[in-house]
């Protein structure tokens, strides 16, 4: 199975962005992310074997950390926004207690084996840039200071990706509380 380990966003959140992501599933060449499936990833994981998967969740109960919050605010594209090809939502308070967790979480599932595949960077994606469009800098550049709203991050979850045609179906395999 493909898992990854992630932050649902709470309702709140998921609408406010939700409004940026309406915009942009306007726009030719990009890819949106489903509102059910916005969410902020702590890190990949791939395909993992059920036996693993046991092994995985083991070590994810070790993850001790505190609640806090954070507060989403602006977007912006990697690798850049004058040639976008992942559009983000920036988390703009609670940056570095997530960066804490994803950094936690790395620790325990390094033991078994997994490497990041890249620096972790807090946000949340909302649009893959398929083919390029000139009009994402400018709706990058209107959205650069929106506020998205905060959330308390109590929980994380060890979530399964399951590829279909019409879009990924996330179901949770695992939550972990402090």
């Amino acid at each position: 199975m493909r898992l990854f380990v992630a932050v649902d966003l709470d309702e709140n959140v998921r609408n406010n962005i939700w409004t940026l992501s309406e915009e942009l599933a306007g726009m030719q060449g990009l890819k949106i992310v489903e509102r059910e499936n916005l969410h902020i990833t702590l890190q990949f994981l791939g395909e993992v074997n059920k036996r693993r998967c046991e092994l995985v969740k083991d070590e994810l109960g070790k993850v001790s950390f505190e609640p806090f919050k954070i507060k989403l605010a602006g977007v912006g594209a990697f690798p850049s926004a004058t040639s976008p090809r992942v559009v983000w939502v920036d988390v703009k308070e609670g940056k570095e207690e997530l960066k804490r967790l994803a950094d936690n979480v790395y620790e325990k599932l390094r033991r078994l084996g997994f490497r990041r595949d890249k620096e972790f960077v807090a946000h949340v994606t909302v649009a893959r840039v398929k083919r390029k469009n000139p009009n994402v800098p400018k709706l990058l550049s209107k959205y650069a200071k929106a506020e998205f709203g905060e959330m308390l991050i109590d929980k994380f979850k060890l979530k399964q990706s399951i590829l279909r045609p019409q879009g990924p179906l996330y179901k949770d395999v695992g939550v972990f509380e402090p």
